[in-house]
Formats: structure tokens, C-alpha cells, sequence
């Protein structure tokens, strides 16, 4: 009996040396496949979309049977179908909203071509599989830290980490202002809540997708300079600007709100 239990105790000991020595070789990869194929460092509007397929492939190397849920894609049809026409619904509204900023500084927003939008569906997809669901999903389940703090952490580092890209990393530099960080912060912990509450990042691309179409897919031109924004510059824009500053917290604040009462009748005490 006591040999059996050592060799069933090294048998899992085994297991789990596997998987941590197979995340350890693989992890990497799949953070190179995310950087390296989607934003525009290897160039052409298809990588996007190759960089999907690595990411979604590396995981099931890493997480076998249980990669679906890690990556947050254990979607059904209706859940798709939801996703999809809210992503419509936000693009409208998305175009709505910067039209109303753009036109107090006169930028006229015009469609450029398909391709466009085609990198950014994918772009936006890994985002929120690597930033999102895989950070997310390892801090709440494998870490035990309560849904709230994640979200709240993982929204500060979501801020950071695009104030670090368009400052050092991205040919397309500039410096993102305090509001819209603030902004970012925001927006960061609705779709990290929003992940963490349905399990999947469905709804959470289709609000991203829905205003990345808009702000990054089209082109924005200055009528008084006849110049085209930056990405910095439109993040500061558009982000930046109040209405979406009040906007953001007041979305932020209805999770915020929805945490508070999930743990109140939990009787959990909320951490601040």
C-alpha cells in the first residue's frame, strides 16, 4: 500500500513537472505569436489573423482539452450571434460618438478599405485572448484571487501596458495623456469584468472590436491641416476626451456596483 502511494504521488509529481516544463518552452511562443503578428511589426493585413491561429494552437499544446476555456473562445452559436450584432450595434455607436468629438475640431472620419477592418477583428481577438482571458482566468482559478481584484489590476496593467507600446515599442510613437489613460483604466475593468462574468471573451471583443473599427480601420483627417492623426493622437482624441471619460466611468461604475452586491450576498467583505 505505501509502495503504491509513492508511485502514485510520483506519478502526479510527473504530471505537473510536464506541464509547468511545457508552459515554460510554449508560453513564450505564444506571447511572441501575439506581438509579432498583431500589430503591423511584420507588416500586411493577413498576419492578424496567422497570429489567431498560432495563439489558439500553442494553447491547445499548453492546456490540451481545457484550452477553449483558458483562452475564453467555449463559445455556442447563440453566444456568437449575440457577439456579432453587439459588435454592429457598438460600431455605430462608436462612429456616432467620435463624429460628435471630431467635429468640434473639424476631422472628417472616411472608410479606407476592408483589409483594414479584417486586421482588426483578429488584432483585437488576440488582445483580448492573451490580455484578457488567459491573465484573467490564471489569476481568478489558478491563483485564487478574488474577481474583483484581478479585474481591477488587470485594468491598471491594460492602461500601462498601451501607455509602454506607444511610447517605446510601436513605429507609430507619442505619449499618451493622463485622461486617457485614465479612460484606459476604465474600459479596462469593464471588459475584464465582463470576461470574468460570462466566461468567454465574446462580448468583451465585440465592444473592443466595435470602437477599434472605427478609431484605428478608418481614417481621420485634420479639414483645417489636411493631416491625418497618429494613433497616439487619436487615443488622446478620442479616449482623452471628456464624453468618453464619463462614459467609461459610468460603465465602470454599473460592474463596479454589480461586484459590491455579488459579494454582498456572498458576505464577503469587498476589498478596496
Amino acid at each position: 500500500m505505501h509502495t503504491r502511494c509513492k508511485q502514485y504521488l510520483s506519478g502526479k509529481t510527473f504530471i505537473r513537472f510536464k506541464v509547468k516544463l511545457k508552459i515554460l518552452l510554449l508560453f513564450p511562443l505564444l506571447i511572441l505569436s501575439y506581438v509579432l503578428f498583431s500589430y503591423f511589426f511584420l507588416g500586411g493585413w493577413l498576419f492578424s489573423s496567422i497570429g489567431s491561429i498560432l495563439i489558439i494552437f500553442l494553447s491547445y499544446l499548453i492546456w490540451e482539452q481545457g484550452f477553449l476555456k483558458q483562452i475564453g473562445l467555449q463559445l455556442n452559436l447563440q453566444t456568437i450571434t449575440k457577439s456579432i450584432l453587439l459588435a454592429v450595434i457598438t460600431t455605430i455607436c462608436s462612429l456616432l460618438i467620435m463624429k460628435y468629438i471630431g467635429n468640434k475640431s473639424n476631422i472628417q472620419i472616411e472608410y479606407i478599405n476592408w483589409r483594414d477592418y479584417y486586421h482588426d477583428i483578429f488584432y483585437v481577438l488576440n488582445e483580448e485572448i492573451v490580455l484578457g482571458s488567459i491573465l484573467l482566468f490564471t489569476l481568478v482559478y489558478k491563483w485564487k484571487i478574488r474577481p474583483v481584484v484581478a479585474s481591477l489590476c488587470l485594468a491598471v496593467f491594460f492602461s500601462l501596458i498601451h501607455y509602454v507600446f506607444h511610447r517605446w515599442i510601436f513605429a507609430d510613437r507619442g505619449i499618451l495623456g493622463i485622461s486617457t489613460l485614465i479612460t484606459l483604466f476604465f474600459v479596462g475593468f469593464v471588459r475584464n469584468s465582463l470576461i470574468i462574468q460570462t466566461g468567454h471573451v465574446g462580448y468583451s471583443w465585440a465592444l473592443h472590436f466595435g470602437w477599434i473599427a472605427i478609431m484605428f480601420g478608418s481614417s481621420h483627417t485634420s479639414l483645417n491641416s489636411n493631416m491625418y492623426f497618429t494613433e497616439p493622437q487619436l487615443f488622446n482624441l478620442y479616449l482623452g476626451s471628456t464624453e468618453m471619460l464619463i462614459i467609461s466611468i459610468i460603465m465602470a461604475g454599473f460592474f463596479f456596483a454589480y461586484w459590491i452586491i455579488k459579494y454582498s450576498r456572498q458576505q464577503v467583505r469587498i476589498p478596496y
